[in-house]
């Protein structure tokens, strides 16, 4: 199955409206393919399509994500932890950032009021 497959079939699982949104987009070069795409997975049998309630998934369908899912959970999950670290760092790093700008510009405003005090005496 091709990864844009796989995202229709997230997407209408996801979404139970989006079933319909697809089914009714205007067509232009992007539902077009989208259209195709969902076609053949109607063809093969992952979604069906229904006038009132656009695309829902088959139990196949429902079945192959849920499988997709489980494969690729621990590298969503180590992703996950990847991207939680990043942020953590980055917010570690622009803390120093702020209280060293913090600091220099107390600082400077503190050896500005020095001179302005030695200045005036």
């Amino acid at each position: 199955m091709f990864p844009s497959e796989m995202a229709i079939l997230m997407d209408i699982e996801k979404n139970k409206d989006s079933g319909k949104q697809l089914a009714n987009r205007p067509m232009d070069v992007v539902s077009e393919y989208i259209g195709y795409l969902c076609d053949s997975l109607v063809r093969r049998g992952y979604i069906t399509v229904n006038r009132k309630k656009g695309y829902q998934l088959t139990s196949m369908g429902r079945r192959t994500l849920l499988k997709f899912l489980r494969d690729h959970e621990a590298r969503t999950k180590n992703a996950m932890a990847k991207l939680k670290r990043l942020g953590i760092e980055y917010s570690q790093k622009m803390d120093r950032l702020r209280k060293e700008q913090l600091r220099s510009s107390g600082e400077a405003k503190h050896s500005l009021s020095a001179s302005l005090l030695n200045s005036g005496t």
